[in-house]
């Protein structure tokens, strides 16, 4: 043992010095350390203050020229919807004098009636809100073609809420020039407010009357705001730079990520800052803009995200905008000059450290020196001790790898109190201070309840008791951790007899994820259920689960002796809605149906949904057929108050085919099938109505399935076969194409014309099977007729509907080019005009498809469709054909005239070819002629003729015209 003075020189000769030397050198260190650190602090301020000016500038010069290009664009767009009013006017105007020109003859009033009944209905724009509306010059409402009610009323003194005489402006204008624009507000019956719109109107000095259109400017503002919104989605600037926009009322139009736009972020809250609130209240503040500093809710890959913008407001929008940078990537910018900062820096701190490491290893070679005559001494005391203390050490060190650095949760119980916990428990509880989990039960660190319903301080000595009796209890706890959070635990108890007591040891596992996951499997498995037993769009029970109901449902009306029903309900011309307003407005409006629908029957009634616009009833438990006639009758009331869609109101019928258990079926699918006859045979009788299955439906029904059944047949036995109509020029009398036709060679019944097979092949994939066959067929028969030097020009195939929504078209087609060597300048295209307008935007890529190819487009039974005024300009066609409907009434009416010949002129003014099919007698064949247009197709020339006789005619068409 050293005595106390040795002891006292030995610590003086070894340490001070040391200590010395790393005092010295934390010194001197600390204070390099602390002048480079201000010295690199300062100039990377410099560069960041730099750097956010610069993005200052950027920032605002970016908004300023967005919000420029925005206004030009406003501007172009207004000017792009006045011109399209004034052309629908100047359309009636010239309709009206092609009227009046046609019946100069008759009295006024039956010329005016006759204007009104061609332009009273006609809609136009893309959501077909145009209309026109006539007065005479002195006020008096002519027609309207919203509001009936106004006709024959004088509007001179007409005003709107803000004092302006409508009409009274209107007709002074009039007075002095023939047409004028102008703009006014007017409230329709459907409207609850007074709107603005840009209208143009038009004096018809020969019935002294005008025409009047127009157009609401919000409608403009709205496709303005449309446009507008896809440019700042699609602008990006940088990496990260992107443009947001939000409404006065808190609604994002636009930002970095997507799934964002259409939400109201008013209330999103960042760094205790109302930011979207903010924005939007200094938009309308400070309208030349103003920049502000915040912590954004977003940064695209989730770093710092503390942001600098420049903000200014769209005023006639409501919409404020704004962009700018977030200033982590201000590193970017003086990312070489803080290299050279902190090379500087590790520079000076390493040629110190050096220089401290060279003075300590000279200090410790003489301490080494001294420290060896002193080895012995220290080394005899070391062994001593070592010795004395081994065991002592590795029992302590068994004791803490096994107790404390456990990777399981070790407690001590005693007397239902813990008494010792190891790190993992600590850690599981989340707590730093063991003193929380020392002398308490297991009870005080849970809640009051288990979820099973019992006491956590019950069911805790309960647990303490069977440990206690067997030895050994392993259960599963729901446990509260110190910080409040609730989490599961399993737990091993085993009780240990010692010589001071019993020990209960508990060894403990968090199993909160595991618990977690068993509870989402058993959701996910309750959600899945749901899913295969309901429809996802309406939540109604779908056909799975609709086929048990009706099999149990069955089940106890026989037992009970009663009857069910079977409702198969199709909603009226659900697909017009679609086209018109869209796929999502139309899932919209089937989920309100749906509601109806539950709200109409009983609660022992199911309503399902099949698929589209189709619902099945079940009217469960009916004591007769009476019941069953209550029901639907209370189903058809409730589809009499309108269906309101936003700003839309729609008049929704449905077509309803009943059958009766068990009169019209013993088996559910047999019920089923049944009902859907009846409603077919509902729709067939111009639809909005009921009607019960009978025996005579089944008979069609099966007539319906052998046709189709015959036409799968056809296309084996290869029974179709081409027929070709010519097309002439009346001017040059050639024949300057065909159309081909297809005709089905029945076994039985002869030469068929599509009229008795086509709408059965429509409603079938079947349709695009035979279609193929024919641009086939077509393809080679032309490909030989050219070969042999007959010249038979252009020809015309019929393609339909769901071959146009095939997304294998256009392979096909070239495929078939190549094959059958036929070229693409051979080929026009005929597709008939309802289909195209179906999905314009799809219509119109698809056949800027075809031209690509090179292949001519006509649009046949052109005039019988809704929008195509509108559309026209923008179709990719080469052809327009005058539809027969209007050619086989020339000669007895005017209207039918007027309207031949405003197709000519509109064909014409396009630079489109004209062709009128259905010509049939020669006073048709002079007016079209008379009219501008010089080819047509039909009886007056030749029937359609197989491919031997159009031969025959190429080679002596010459003898023939």
């Amino acid at each position: 043992m050293l005595s106390a003075k040795k002891q006292s020189i030995v610590k003086w000769i070894v340490f001070l010095p040391v200590l010395a030397v790393l005092l010295t050198f934390a010194i001197i260190l600390t204070m390099v350390i602390s002048i480079e650190q201000d010295d690199y602090k300062k100039s990377l301020e410099q560069a960041r203050i730099s750097y956010v000016k610069r993005s200052k500038i950027q920032a605002q010069e970016r908004i300023d020229k967005l919000i420029d290009y925005i206004n030009v664009n406003e501007q172009l767009l207004r000017e792009e919807a006045e011109e399209e009013i004034e052309s629908m006017v100047n359309l009636a105007y010239k309709i009206m004098l092609d009227i009046y020109n046609e019946n100069a003859t008759l009295p006024r009033e039956k010329i005016i009636e006759k204007i009104k009944s061609k332009l009273k209905g006609i809609r136009f724009f893309n959501d077909l809100s145009g209309y026109y509306a006539m007065f005479d010059l002195n006020g008096v409402c002519v027609m309207h073609g919203e509001n009936e009610a106004l006709e024959g009323k004088n509007l001179i003194n007409l005003q709107d809420f803000n004092g302006k005489f409508i009409f009274k402006d209107v007709i002074a204008h009039l007075q002095k020039e023939s047409s004028f624009t102008s703009a006014w507000y007017w409230k329709n019956p459907n409207d609850t407010t007074y709107r603005k719109k840009i209208g143009h109107g038009k004096r018809f000095d020969p019935l002294n009357l005008f025409i009047l259109s127009g157009r609401y400017e919000d409608t403009i503002l709205d496709k303005i705001k449309k446009e507008t919104q896809k440019v700042l989605l699609n602008t990006k600037y940088g990496e990260y730079g992107y443009i947001f926009a939000y409404d006065y009322a808190g609604n994002t139009i636009s930002h970095g990520d997507h799934s964002l736009v259409g939400k109201n972020r008013l209330d999103v809250v960042s760094n205790n800052q109302f930011i979207i609130r903010d924005i939007v209240v200094g938009g309308k503040l400070n309208v030349e803009g103003f920049f502000m500093n915040y912590t954004a809710s977003y940064h695209p890959i989730d770093k710092d995200r503390h942001k600098i913008s420049f903000i200014r407001p769209i005023p006639q929008f409501e919409w404020v905008v704004g962009t700018g940078t977030y200033l982590l990537e201000e590193n970017n910018a003086f990312l070489e000059q803080e290299k050279m900062l902190k090379a500087k820096m590790q520079t000076t701190i390493a040629n110190l450290v050096l220089i401290s490491l060279v003075i300590m290893c000279l200090i410790m070679a003489m301490m080494f020196i001294i420290s060896i005559k002193l080895r012995s001494i220290l080394a005899r005391y070391e062994n001593h001790l070592l010795l004395n203390n081994k065991q002592i050490k590795e029992q302590k060190m068994v004791f803490e790898t096994l107790y404390q650095k456990s990777a399981d949760g070790i407690w001590l119980l005693k007397e239902g109190l813990f008494i010792d916990c190891n790190e993992a428990i600590m850690k599981m509880f989340k707590t730093e201070h063991k003193k929380r989990l020392i002398n308490v039960t297991l009870a005080d660190l849970s809640p009051e309840l288990q979820p099973d319903g019992k006491s956590s301080f019950e069911k805790s000595q309960w647990m303490n008791s069977i440990a206690s009796k067997e030895g050994v209890h392993k259960f599963e706890w729901y446990a509260k951790a110190c910080d409040g959070s609730l989490l599961w635990i399993s737990v091993v108890m085993t009780t240990i007899i010692m010589n001071k007591g019993k020990i209960q040891h508990c060894s403990v596992r968090d199993i909160t994820a595991r618990k977690a996951l068993e509870e989402e499997n058993k959701k996910q498995k309750k959600l899945l259920m749901h899913q295969v037993e309901h429809d996802i769009l309406t939540g109604l029970p779908n056909r799975n689960l609709l086929q048990d109901r009706l099999t149990q449902a069955m089940k106890k009306a026989s037992r009970d002796g009663r009857v069910l029903g079977v409702m198969f309900v199709d909603i009226d011309k659900f697909k017009n809605i679609n086209d018109s307003l869209g796929h999502d407005a139309g899932d919209i409006l089937l989920k309100v149906i749906a509601k109806r629908m539950q709200n109409s029957i009983r609660e022992t009634d199911t309503v399902a949904r099949l698929s589209g616009d189709e619902f099945i009833v079940l009217l469960d438990g009916c004591k007769d057929v009476n019941d069953i006639f209550t029901a639907i009758k209370k189903l058809v009331a409730s589809f009499q108050e309108p269906f309101v869609l936003g700003n839309e109101s729609f008049k929704i019928t449905m077509s309803i085919g009943v059958s009766v258990y068990p009169n019209d079926g013993e088996l559910a699918s047999k019920l089923l099938k049944n009902a859907d006859i009846a409603m077919y045979k509902a729709k067939a009788q111009e639809r909005n109505r009921y009607i019960f299955f009978d025996q005579a439906m089944n008979q069609e029904t099966n007539e319906h399935l052998e046709i189709e059944k015959s036409l799968h047949k056809a296309l084996k036995n290869k029974e179709f076969v081409v027929y070709y109509q010519p097309q002439v020029n009346l001017k040059s009398g050639k024949i300057i194409g065909f159309e081909a036709l297809l005709r089905w060679n029945h076994p039985t019944k002869g030469l068929v014309a599509p009229g008795y097979f086509i709408h059965i092949a429509e409603e079938s994939e079947l349709i695009i099977e035979i279609g193929n066959w024919v641009i086939r067929e077509v393809m080679q028969q032309f490909k030989m007729w050219h070969d042999k030097g007959l010249h038979p020009g252009k020809v015309a195939i019929n393609i339909a509907g769901k071959q146009l929504e095939s997304n294998h078209l256009i392979s096909f087609m070239l495929q078939s080019l190549k094959e059958s060597g036929c070229k693409a300048e051979w080929i026009e295209l005929e597709i008939v005009e309802r289909f195209i307008m179906k999905d314009t935007a799809k219509s119109i890529a698809l056949l800027k498809r075809f031209r690509e190819l090179g292949l001519d487009i006509s649009i046949d039974d052109f005039g019988t469709g809704h929008s195509s005024l509108a559309y026209l300009k923008q179709l990719p066609i080469t052809k327009l054909k005058i539809d027969q409907s209007f050619v086989q009434n020339l000669e007895n009416s005017s209207e039918d005239r007027a309207i031949a010949r405003t197709i000519i002129e509109l064909g014409r003014g396009l630079g489109l070819v004209v062709l009128a099919e259905g010509v049939e007698s020669k006073a048709q064949k002079e007016f079209i002629y008379s009219s501008g247009c010089e080819l047509i197709q039909g009886y007056v020339f030749s029937k359609p003729v197989d491919a031997n006789s159009v031969e025959e005619m190429l080679r002596n068409q010459s003898h023939m015209l």
